[in-house]
Protein backbone atom coordinates (compact mmCIF):
# COMPACT_ATOMS: atom_id res chain seq x y z
CA UNK A 1 0.00 0.00 0.00
CA UNK A 2 1.34 3.56 -1.20
CA UNK A 3 1.90 6.03 1.78
CA UNK A 4 0.48 9.59 1.02
CA UNK A 5 1.21 12.31 3.89
CA UNK A 6 -1.22 15.22 4.49
CA UNK A 7 0.29 17.93 6.48
CA UNK A 8 -0.99 21.33 7.85
CA UNK A 9 1.41 24.35 6.94
CA UNK A 10 2.59 26.49 9.06
CA UNK A 11 4.73 28.95 7.22
CA UNK A 12 8.28 27.20 8.38
CA UNK A 13 9.92 24.19 6.46
CA UNK A 14 8.90 21.81 9.15
CA UNK A 15 5.54 20.70 7.49
CA UNK A 16 7.47 20.02 4.29
CA UNK A 17 9.98 17.97 6.57
CA UNK A 18 7.31 16.23 7.89
CA UNK A 19 5.73 15.17 4.75
CA UNK A 20 8.96 13.94 3.55
CA UNK A 21 9.63 11.36 6.47
CA UNK A 22 5.74 10.50 6.95
CA UNK A 23 6.36 9.04 3.07
CA UNK A 24 9.51 8.11 3.20
CA UNK A 25 9.92 10.47 -0.02
CA UNK A 26 14.14 10.79 0.13
CA UNK A 27 13.83 6.89 0.45
CA UNK A 28 15.75 6.06 -2.80
CA UNK A 29 17.48 9.76 -2.80
CA UNK A 30 21.04 9.44 -3.11
CA UNK A 31 23.26 12.70 -2.92
CA UNK A 32 25.27 12.44 -5.96
CA UNK A 33 21.92 12.37 -8.00
CA UNK A 34 21.06 14.74 -10.81
CA UNK A 35 17.57 16.24 -9.16
CA UNK A 36 15.08 18.30 -11.31
CA UNK A 37 12.21 20.25 -9.79
CA UNK A 38 9.23 19.94 -11.91
CA UNK A 39 7.18 22.97 -10.37
CA UNK A 40 4.04 24.06 -11.99
CA UNK A 41 5.42 27.29 -13.60
CA UNK A 42 3.60 27.19 -17.00
CA UNK A 43 1.98 30.10 -17.33
CA UNK A 44 2.87 33.57 -18.49
CA UNK A 45 -0.48 35.35 -15.84
CA UNK A 46 -2.16 38.18 -16.73
CA UNK A 47 -1.39 41.90 -16.00
CA UNK A 48 -2.18 42.38 -11.77
CA UNK A 49 -2.78 38.65 -11.87
CA UNK A 50 -2.03 36.87 -7.80
CA UNK A 51 -0.01 33.85 -8.55
CA UNK A 52 -1.54 32.44 -5.69
CA UNK A 53 -3.09 29.10 -6.30
CA UNK A 54 -2.16 29.38 -10.18
CA UNK A 55 1.29 28.84 -9.79
CA UNK A 56 3.96 26.98 -7.12
CA UNK A 57 4.79 28.97 -4.76
CA UNK A 58 8.13 30.10 -3.65
CA UNK A 59 7.84 28.90 -0.26
CA UNK A 60 7.70 25.11 -1.05
CA UNK A 61 10.04 25.42 -3.70
CA UNK A 62 12.74 27.38 -1.47
CA UNK A 63 11.56 24.64 1.81
CA UNK A 64 12.54 21.92 -0.55
CA UNK A 65 15.87 22.90 -1.74
CA UNK A 66 16.76 23.65 1.66
CA UNK A 67 16.00 20.11 2.45
CA UNK A 68 17.68 18.77 -0.39
CA UNK A 69 20.83 20.37 0.07
CA UNK A 70 20.61 18.86 4.05
CA UNK A 71 20.49 15.67 2.66
CA UNK A 72 23.32 16.17 1.12
CA UNK A 73 22.36 16.76 -2.24
CA UNK A 74 24.48 19.62 -4.76
CA UNK A 75 23.39 18.93 -8.05
CA UNK A 76 19.77 20.82 -7.98
CA UNK A 77 17.97 21.89 -11.10
CA UNK A 78 14.76 23.72 -11.29
CA UNK A 79 12.76 23.05 -14.84
CA UNK A 80 9.84 23.77 -16.51
CA UNK A 81 8.65 24.07 -20.07
CA UNK A 82 6.90 27.33 -20.08
CA UNK A 83 3.54 28.09 -22.21
CA UNK A 84 4.87 30.38 -25.18
CA UNK A 85 2.45 32.80 -26.66
CA UNK A 86 3.72 35.54 -28.33
CA UNK A 87 0.52 37.60 -28.84
CA UNK A 88 0.97 37.46 -24.78
CA UNK A 89 4.64 38.24 -24.61
CA UNK A 90 4.26 35.09 -22.97
CA UNK A 91 7.59 33.15 -22.63
CA UNK A 92 9.98 31.65 -19.86
CA UNK A 93 11.21 34.89 -18.80
CA UNK A 94 8.04 35.94 -17.86
CA UNK A 95 6.59 32.86 -16.55
CA UNK A 96 9.61 32.39 -14.59
CA UNK A 97 9.47 36.05 -13.28
CA UNK A 98 6.27 36.28 -12.42
CA UNK A 99 6.08 32.64 -10.49
CA UNK A 100 9.00 33.69 -8.49
CA UNK A 101 11.06 31.30 -9.56
CA UNK A 102 13.87 33.69 -11.08
CA UNK A 103 14.13 35.32 -7.98
CA UNK A 104 14.23 32.37 -5.58
CA UNK A 105 16.94 30.79 -8.58
CA UNK A 106 19.14 33.97 -7.76
CA UNK A 107 18.43 33.85 -4.25
CA UNK A 108 19.26 30.02 -3.70
CA UNK A 109 21.82 29.76 -6.75
CA UNK A 110 19.76 27.02 -7.96
CA UNK A 111 20.17 26.70 -11.93
CA UNK A 112 16.95 27.43 -13.51
CA UNK A 113 15.73 25.92 -16.97
CA UNK A 114 13.42 26.25 -19.76
CA UNK A 115 12.64 23.19 -20.77
CA UNK A 116 11.71 24.78 -24.63
CA UNK A 117 15.28 26.23 -25.00
CA UNK A 118 16.87 22.41 -24.11
CA UNK A 119 16.78 18.64 -26.20
CA UNK A 120 13.64 16.59 -26.72
CA UNK A 121 13.47 13.09 -27.33
CA UNK A 122 10.35 11.57 -29.37
CA UNK A 123 8.40 9.01 -27.58
CA UNK A 124 5.31 7.02 -28.48
CA UNK A 125 2.08 7.64 -27.05
CA UNK A 126 -0.07 4.92 -27.65
CA UNK A 127 0.99 5.04 -31.48
CA UNK A 128 1.37 9.17 -31.19
CA UNK A 129 4.45 10.53 -31.41
CA UNK A 130 5.20 13.23 -28.61
CA UNK A 131 8.37 15.11 -28.01
CA UNK A 132 9.34 15.43 -24.06
CA UNK A 133 12.55 16.57 -22.41
CA UNK A 134 15.50 14.54 -22.74
CA UNK A 135 16.28 16.86 -18.79
CA UNK A 136 13.45 14.72 -17.35
CA UNK A 137 14.19 11.98 -18.45
CA UNK A 138 17.81 11.49 -17.66
CA UNK A 139 17.52 13.24 -13.99
CA UNK A 140 18.13 10.77 -11.36
CA UNK A 141 15.34 12.22 -9.26
CA UNK A 142 12.81 14.04 -10.32
CA UNK A 143 10.72 15.94 -8.26
CA UNK A 144 7.32 16.84 -9.21
CA UNK A 145 5.18 19.98 -7.32
CA UNK A 146 1.94 20.49 -8.86
CA UNK A 147 -0.65 22.89 -7.00
CA UNK A 148 -3.74 22.23 -5.68
CA UNK A 149 -6.32 22.91 -8.11
CA UNK A 150 -9.49 21.77 -9.92
CA UNK A 151 -9.16 22.52 -13.93
CA UNK A 152 -12.11 23.77 -16.48
CA UNK A 153 -10.88 20.82 -18.89
CA UNK A 154 -8.98 18.14 -16.69
CA UNK A 155 -11.75 18.42 -13.60
CA UNK A 156 -8.17 18.11 -11.31
CA UNK A 157 -4.66 19.15 -12.33
CA UNK A 158 -2.32 17.33 -10.03
CA UNK A 159 0.78 15.29 -10.12
CA UNK A 160 -0.04 13.25 -13.48
CA UNK A 161 -1.20 16.69 -15.31
CA UNK A 162 1.70 18.45 -14.22
CA UNK A 163 4.18 16.24 -16.46
CA UNK A 164 2.57 18.08 -19.33
CA UNK A 165 4.93 20.85 -18.81
CA UNK A 166 7.80 18.65 -19.69
CA UNK A 167 6.49 18.20 -23.23
CA UNK A 168 7.28 20.18 -26.50
CA UNK A 169 4.50 23.02 -26.88
CA UNK A 170 3.36 21.08 -30.21
CA UNK A 171 3.07 18.16 -28.48
CA UNK A 172 1.00 19.82 -25.34
CA UNK A 173 -1.41 21.07 -28.42
CA UNK A 174 -1.42 18.04 -29.88
CA UNK A 175 -2.45 16.38 -26.76
CA UNK A 176 -6.10 18.43 -26.84
CA UNK A 177 -6.42 17.55 -30.74
CA UNK A 178 -5.81 13.32 -29.92
CA UNK A 179 -7.55 13.39 -26.54
CA UNK A 180 -6.45 15.19 -23.37
CA UNK A 181 -7.21 12.85 -20.57
CA UNK A 182 -6.14 9.69 -22.46
CA UNK A 183 -2.71 10.91 -22.94
CA UNK A 184 -2.18 12.74 -19.89
CA UNK A 185 -2.68 9.06 -18.81
CA UNK A 186 -0.36 7.66 -21.22
CA UNK A 187 2.41 10.25 -20.65
CA UNK A 188 2.35 8.75 -16.81
CA UNK A 189 3.44 5.41 -17.80
CA UNK A 190 6.40 7.03 -19.76
CA UNK A 191 7.64 9.52 -17.15
CA UNK A 192 7.77 8.77 -13.49
CA UNK A 193 8.89 10.69 -11.10
CA UNK A 194 10.30 9.79 -7.76
CA UNK A 195 8.24 12.26 -5.23
CA UNK A 196 5.35 13.99 -5.96
CA UNK A 197 5.01 17.14 -3.78
CA UNK A 198 1.50 19.20 -4.16
CA UNK A 199 1.58 22.47 -2.93
CA UNK A 200 -1.91 22.97 -1.10
CA UNK A 201 -0.85 26.36 0.56
CA UNK A 202 -3.52 27.77 -1.50
CA UNK A 203 -5.60 25.79 -3.73
CA UNK A 204 -7.27 27.17 -7.00
CA UNK A 205 -11.02 27.02 -8.35
CA UNK A 206 -11.70 26.34 -11.95
CA UNK A 207 -7.82 26.47 -13.08
CA UNK A 208 -5.63 26.95 -15.13
CA UNK A 209 -6.58 30.50 -14.39
CA UNK A 210 -9.13 31.04 -11.99
CA UNK A 211 -9.41 33.98 -9.69
CA UNK A 212 -10.89 31.73 -6.33
CA UNK A 213 -7.54 30.59 -4.61
CA UNK A 214 -8.60 30.25 -1.11
CA UNK A 215 -5.76 29.43 1.39
CA UNK A 216 -5.73 25.98 2.43
CA UNK A 217 -2.26 25.33 4.36
CA UNK A 218 -1.52 21.63 3.19
CA UNK A 219 0.98 19.85 1.78
CA UNK A 220 0.05 16.83 0.37
CA UNK A 221 3.49 14.35 -0.55
CA UNK A 222 3.84 10.82 -1.28
CA UNK A 223 6.87 8.51 -3.81
CA UNK A 224 3.10 7.14 -6.24
CA UNK A 225 1.85 10.07 -7.87
CA UNK A 226 -1.60 8.18 -8.56
CA UNK A 227 -1.86 7.82 -4.84
CA UNK A 228 -1.18 11.41 -4.26
CA UNK A 229 -3.89 12.44 -6.98
CA UNK A 230 -6.33 9.80 -5.44
CA UNK A 231 -5.57 12.08 -1.79
CA UNK A 232 -5.92 15.55 -3.91
CA UNK A 233 -8.59 14.75 -6.00
CA UNK A 234 -10.32 13.65 -2.73
CA UNK A 235 -9.33 16.45 -0.50
CA UNK A 236 -11.29 18.93 -3.90
CA UNK A 237 -14.34 17.16 -3.49
CA UNK A 238 -14.44 14.96 -6.20
CA UNK A 239 -14.26 11.57 -6.73
CA UNK A 240 -10.77 10.07 -8.48
CA UNK A 241 -13.35 7.79 -10.86
CA UNK A 242 -14.76 10.78 -12.11
CA UNK A 243 -11.66 12.44 -12.94
CA UNK A 244 -11.04 10.80 -16.74
CA UNK A 245 -7.38 11.35 -17.05
CA UNK A 246 -7.22 9.31 -13.63
CA UNK A 247 -9.36 6.53 -14.81
CA UNK A 248 -7.18 5.98 -17.81
CA UNK A 249 -4.01 5.94 -15.88
CA UNK A 250 -5.26 3.09 -13.37
CA UNK A 251 -6.73 0.78 -16.15
CA UNK A 252 -3.11 0.90 -18.18
CA UNK A 253 -1.10 -0.11 -15.22
CA UNK A 254 -3.88 -2.06 -13.13
CA UNK A 255 -4.64 0.03 -10.28
CA UNK A 256 -7.54 0.68 -8.35
CA UNK A 257 -8.77 4.25 -7.53
CA UNK A 258 -10.05 3.77 -3.83
CA UNK A 259 -8.60 6.09 -1.56
CA UNK A 260 -9.22 3.06 0.90
CA UNK A 261 -5.91 1.62 -1.35
CA UNK A 262 -3.70 4.28 0.04
CA UNK A 263 -2.26 4.64 3.14
CA UNK A 264 -2.44 8.41 4.24
CA UNK A 265 -0.42 9.58 6.83
CA UNK A 266 -0.53 13.03 9.48
CA UNK A 267 -4.63 14.70 8.74
CA UNK A 268 -6.97 12.96 7.52
CA UNK A 269 -8.74 13.83 4.33
CA UNK A 270 -12.34 14.90 5.37
CA UNK A 271 -10.31 17.27 8.05
CA UNK A 272 -8.64 19.15 5.17
CA UNK A 273 -11.35 18.71 2.22
CA UNK A 274 -12.70 21.55 0.25
CA UNK A 275 -15.13 21.44 -2.46
CA UNK A 276 -13.83 23.72 -5.00
CA UNK A 277 -15.66 23.71 -8.95
CA UNK A 278 -14.05 23.07 -11.80
CA UNK A 279 -16.88 23.63 -14.40
CA UNK A 280 -16.89 27.21 -16.37
CA UNK A 281 -20.15 27.74 -18.38
CA UNK A 282 -18.21 30.28 -20.28
CA UNK A 283 -20.33 30.43 -22.96
CA UNK A 284 -23.57 31.62 -21.48
CA UNK A 285 -21.88 34.22 -18.98
CA UNK A 286 -20.36 35.44 -22.26
CA UNK A 287 -22.97 35.85 -24.50
CA UNK A 288 -25.24 36.59 -21.84
CA UNK A 289 -22.97 39.67 -20.58
CA UNK A 290 -23.39 41.58 -24.06
CA UNK A 291 -27.11 40.44 -24.25
CA UNK A 292 -26.41 39.09 -27.88
CA UNK A 293 -28.59 36.50 -29.94
CA UNK A 294 -28.59 34.81 -32.61
CA UNK A 295 -24.99 32.78 -32.05
CA UNK A 296 -24.34 29.39 -31.35
CA UNK A 297 -20.93 28.29 -29.60
CA UNK A 298 -20.87 25.10 -29.14
CA UNK A 299 -18.58 23.87 -25.33
CA UNK A 300 -14.94 22.83 -27.06
CA UNK A 301 -14.15 21.30 -23.64
CA UNK A 302 -10.58 19.91 -23.37
CA UNK A 303 -10.36 19.75 -27.18
CA UNK A 304 -9.65 23.20 -27.19
CA UNK A 305 -5.25 24.04 -26.35
CA UNK A 306 -4.28 27.64 -24.15
CA UNK A 307 -3.11 29.28 -27.35
CA UNK A 308 -6.75 28.86 -29.02
CA UNK A 309 -8.55 29.07 -26.04
CA UNK A 310 -6.78 32.81 -25.55
CA UNK A 311 -6.75 34.55 -28.57
CA UNK A 312 -10.01 33.35 -30.30
CA UNK A 313 -12.03 33.74 -27.67
CA UNK A 314 -10.65 37.31 -26.92
CA UNK A 315 -10.95 38.33 -30.57
CA UNK A 316 -14.69 37.14 -30.08
CA UNK A 317 -15.48 38.63 -26.70
CA UNK A 318 -14.07 41.88 -28.56
CA UNK A 319 -16.11 41.40 -31.23
CA UNK A 320 -19.12 40.69 -29.00
CA UNK A 321 -18.47 43.31 -26.77
CA UNK A 322 -18.55 45.96 -29.82
CA UNK A 323 -22.08 44.88 -30.80
CA UNK A 324 -23.80 44.48 -27.57
CA UNK A 325 -27.50 44.02 -27.70
CA UNK A 326 -27.40 42.87 -31.16
CA UNK A 327 -29.07 39.59 -32.63
CA UNK A 328 -27.19 37.63 -35.32
CA UNK A 329 -28.77 35.51 -38.44
CA UNK A 330 -28.08 31.99 -36.66
CA UNK A 331 -24.36 32.13 -36.71
CA UNK A 332 -21.88 29.74 -35.61
CA UNK A 333 -18.66 29.64 -33.78
CA UNK A 334 -16.13 26.56 -33.99
CA UNK A 335 -13.08 26.49 -32.11
CA UNK A 336 -11.28 23.42 -31.37
CA UNK A 337 -11.70 19.72 -32.69
CA UNK A 338 -14.70 19.09 -30.36
CA UNK A 339 -17.66 21.07 -31.80
CA UNK A 340 -19.26 20.25 -35.21
CA UNK A 341 -21.13 22.37 -37.04
CA UNK A 342 -24.44 22.34 -37.30
CA UNK A 343 -26.51 21.63 -40.63
CA UNK A 344 -29.02 24.33 -39.51
CA UNK A 345 -26.66 27.38 -39.16
CA UNK A 346 -26.72 29.76 -41.65
CA UNK A 347 -23.09 31.20 -41.08
CA UNK A 348 -20.35 29.34 -39.76
CA UNK A 349 -17.45 30.57 -38.30
CA UNK A 350 -13.90 28.11 -37.97
CA UNK A 351 -11.40 29.36 -36.10
CA UNK A 352 -8.09 27.67 -36.05
CA UNK A 353 -6.89 24.77 -37.87
CA UNK A 354 -7.98 22.34 -35.34
CA UNK A 355 -11.85 23.55 -36.30
CA UNK A 356 -11.15 23.51 -39.84
CA UNK A 357 -9.69 19.94 -39.77
CA UNK A 358 -12.68 18.38 -37.92
CA UNK A 359 -15.44 20.44 -39.91
CA UNK A 360 -14.42 19.95 -43.79
CA UNK A 361 -17.58 18.79 -44.63
CA UNK A 362 -19.12 22.05 -44.56
CA UNK A 363 -17.77 24.22 -47.67
CA UNK A 364 -19.34 27.08 -46.98
CA UNK A 365 -17.71 28.26 -43.55
CA UNK A 366 -15.98 30.68 -43.02
CA UNK A 367 -12.48 29.78 -42.34
CA UNK A 368 -9.58 31.25 -39.95
CA UNK A 369 -6.26 29.05 -40.30
CA UNK A 370 -3.88 29.61 -37.48
CA UNK A 371 -2.16 28.10 -34.90
CA UNK A 372 -3.55 29.81 -33.03
CA UNK A 373 -5.12 32.97 -35.15
CA UNK A 374 -4.35 36.03 -33.46
CA UNK A 375 -6.67 38.30 -31.32
CA UNK A 376 -7.01 40.67 -34.30
CA UNK A 377 -7.20 38.43 -36.72
CA UNK A 378 -10.60 36.62 -35.04
CA UNK A 379 -12.29 39.67 -34.78
CA UNK A 380 -11.95 41.74 -38.14
CA UNK A 381 -13.02 38.37 -39.82
CA UNK A 382 -16.11 38.46 -37.69
CA UNK A 383 -16.45 42.40 -38.03
CA UNK A 384 -16.03 42.10 -41.76
CA UNK A 385 -18.68 38.95 -41.97
CA UNK A 386 -20.75 38.17 -39.53
CA UNK A 387 -24.78 38.88 -40.68
CA UNK A 388 -27.09 40.12 -38.23
CA UNK A 389 -30.83 39.99 -38.59
CA UNK A 390 -32.25 42.81 -40.71
CA UNK A 391 -34.22 45.68 -38.28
Amino acid sequence: MNTVAIVKYDQTANPLRRAIELCDGFEQLKTSDKVLIKPNAAGGLGKGQSPYGVVTTAMVMEDLVGLLREYGCANITIGEGPILLPEFRWDAERAYERSGMWALSEKLGVPLVDFNEEEFVKVDLEGKSAKLSKRCLEADFLINVPVLKTHRQAVVSLGLKNMKGCLHNSSKRRFHRDGLDRLIAVLGTVIKPYLTIIDGIYGLERGPWGTNAPRLDVIIAGKDVLSCDIVGSTILGYDPKDVPHLVHFAELTGRSLDLNTVNVKGQRVQDVATKLEWRLEWVPAMLGAHNVGGITIEEPGASVCTACGLTVWMGIDNFLRENKGATFDSVEFCVGTGPKAREESKQVFLFGNCALNANKRRKDAIRLKGCPPTIEETYELLKANAAKVSS
